[in-house]
């Protein structure tokens, strides 16, 4: 009668929330437990087939979702908390969200984004079968510190998980590196030759977990993610799903070997690996991979995943970064588009982001300057850093517009700006209100 009655109220919040115009992503959830704590625990038992989480520092929202609609294609239900909601109260949103007013809930597979700090308390609610970590890369500096206290973390949650299968990136090896010691069945992906050839050298692991001695690089291909080994036998292990043959423009192509041409309705090289993630958590899945296959094609990218806008006949496109590895795969995205641009930087200094954003000195924002860039401005809290750090990659002062209203310089950009395209390239607590006006503006999201 406690869960009936909890998922009932909970279904009623939710709809209220959304008649008001809120999200209801989270604010549910914690009603939940504090109706019902081991809710969590419930819902698990009415997964009929797997629940399948999804950490990793970037692109698991990405991921997530990708994973959800290739397995709903395939014909099963799913619960997922799409929106990125990934502490425990996201995660009881999704599976309320599937049930109906009286509790009963139908669902084959829980796709759930879950947060790397809160892994741990979520998998004392519910186990999963399956962990798939994205990459390892510093973030959120104030919350997280270093990379080691993440991989603490996420070596405790999946500690807690001893029979779940880790899908790893195995060009990662701070992802490898931390599943070593697990004698869980582990499916590694990755791309198998060198495919990047402005890929700079890596940012983050630069030293062997094990012994300490700098890794040696066959190629990068961003940050630390390539092909590595170390004189103390460390080394990227056997790919069993690895991409080959990469175009990236204008839309994002690639050959998964065994089983076929992926095309992505998108661009950006960091989602060949968003991609190979999925493949590997499907490899068991009846016509997984031409699920697949059909979801990369017809895939709308979600907020600030390249999300595309249509106004006043321009197209403006918002892209989220949030720390050193995202921005600069953001920036090459930018970058290799050829037609004439304005781009336009937003960092705040919020919760969400943490105060301390002395991470934008080690973001190649010199990639940025091109002929074929037409503008430079700067908005959010911290618009005066960010201004400061262009400066620093060759601007004049005269060349950037600090515009602490983005509202009103996305206007004139709009209405006049030389530009044939706009790039907003923002941080966390900044994307949702920067979406909000461009829709204000008169933009569709992921318009043609």
């Amino acid at each position: 009668m406690k869960y009936f009655l909890t998922v009932f109220i909970c279904k009623i919040f939710i709809f209220v929330l959304r008649v008001l115009g809120k999200k209801a992503t989270s604010a549910p959830g914690k009603l939940a437990f504090k109706l019902y704590p081991d809710i969590l625990k419930e819902f698990q038992k009415k997964v009929k087939k797997e629940v399948i989480a999804v950490m990793g520092t970037n692109g698991k929202t990405t991921t997530n979702n990708i994973l959800a609609d290739t397995l709903s294609n395939a014909g099963y239900s799913v619960a997922c908390n799409r929106l990125g909601a990934n502490m425990d109260e996201g995660a009881v949103v999704a599976f309320i969200e599937k049930c109906n007013i009286f509790g009963k809930i139908d669902v084959d597979y829980a796709c759930l984004e879950t947060d790397e700090g809160w892994a741990e308390y979520i998998f004392k609610m519910i186990t999963p079968d399956k962990i798939v970590i994205t990459n390892l890369f510093r973030d959120q500096l104030d919350r997280y510190g270093e990379i080691d206290i993440t991989m603490n973390f996420l070596k405790r949650a999946i500690s807690l998980a001893p029979n779940a299968v880790l899908v790893l990136n195995g060009d990662d090896p701070l992802t490898v590196s931390l599943a070593a010691d697990f004698s869980n069945e582990k499916i590694f992906y990755g791309i198998k030759n060198k495919e990047f050839d402005n890929a700079k050298d890596s940012g983050e692991g630069k030293f062997c977990h094990f012994c300490g001695k700098p890794l040696k690089y066959n190629f990068h291909h961003f940050s630390q993610l390539g092909d590595y080994s170390c004189w103390c036998g460390f080394k990227r292990p056997a790919l069993d799903v690895c991409a080959k043959d990469v175009k990236l423009f204008p839309a994002l192509s690639f050959n998964i070997e065994g089983f076929g041409i992926i095309e992505l309705n998108g661009r950006g090289k960091y989602n060949i690996y968003n991609i190979l993630a999925v493949a590997s958590s499907i490899l068991n899945i009846d016509s997984g991979f031409e699920m697949l296959k059909k979801t990369a094609r017809e895939y709308k990218p979600q907020a600030g995943r390249l999300e595309k806008f249509k106004i006043g006949g321009k197209n403006v496109y918002l892209l989220l970064a949030k720390n050193p590895a995202g921005f600069n795969q953001s920036v090459e995205t930018v970058k290799e588009d050829p037609d004439k641009k304005d781009i336009v930087i937003a960092i705040n200094d919020g919760i969400g982001d943490g105060k301390d954003v002395s991470w934008l000195w080690d973001v190649e924002f010199e990639d940025l300057m091109q002929e074929n860039t037409t503008s430079y401005s700067v908005s959010g809290s911290r618009y005066a850093d960010m201004g400061l750090r262009l400066k620093y990659s060759g601007l004049s002062e005269g060349e950037i517009f600090l515009c602490p209203d983005i509202k009103t310089r996305l206007k004139e950009l709009i209405a006049s700006g030389s530009g044939d395209v706009i790039y907003v390239l923002v941080n966390y607590t900044a994307l949702f209100s920067t979406q909000a006006v461009l829709k204000e503006l008169g933009g569709n999201s992921n318009a043609n």
